[in-house]
C-alpha cells in the first residue's frame, strides 16, 4: 500500500450516515444497538451532536464485571471512552494503523472538517492491505 493513501482513500464508501449512541443512553441500550448493528464499537453523541466518547464490547464487559447487571441500568457515559483519539481524512493510513497498533485500538472515530465524519477500524485497513496485492 503506497504510504501516500489517506483516510478519505480507504474509508468504506458503505458508512452511509454516522451511527451513533445518544449520550445519557443506558448501557442495556447501547448492547442492544451493538447487537443490533453487529459491530464491536460504537460513537456516542452528546445532546449538541458533539463526539462524547466510543462504548466498546470492551467496554461493556468491565462494566458487568464490576457491577453485575446492575450496570445495564446505569448511562453509558458510566462505561464509555471520553478522551477519544480521532484521526482525520487526510491522515495517512500508515500513521492511522501505528496510532491504532500503538494504543490498541481497532477503532477511530474519522473527523472532516471539523465534523464527526464517520469511523475507520483495523479491519477496514487490513482489507485495503489485501486488495492492493
Amino acid at each position: 500500500m503506497p504510504a501516500s493513501k489517506t483516510i478519505r482513500d480507504v474509508i468504506p464508501d458503505n458508512q452511509g450516515p454516522v451511527k451513533f449512541i445518544k449520550s445519557g443512553s443506558p448501557l442495556r441500550q447501547s448492547i442492544d444497538y451493538l447487537a443490533d448493528k453487529k459491530i464491536g464499537c460504537a460513537l456516542v453523541i452528546d445532546a449538541e451532536g458533539g463526539l462524547a466518547g466510543v462504548i466498546s464490547e470492551r467496554d461493556v464487559v468491565r462494566a458487568i464485571y464490576e457491577h453485575g447487571g446492575d450496570a445495564l441500568d446505569y448511562a453509558t457515559d458510566s462505561y464509555m471512552a471520553k478522551n477519544v483519539v480521532t484521526c482525520s481524512m487526510d491522515d495517512s493510513v500508515a500513521n492511522v494503523a501505528r496510532k491504532m497498533s500503538e494504543h490498541n485500538f481497532r477503532h477511530l472515530p474519522v473527523i472532516d472538517d471539523g465534523y464527526l465524519s464517520g469511523m475507520i477500524s483495523m479491519r477496514d485497513l487490513m482489507s485495503q492491505l489485501i486488495s492492493n496485492k
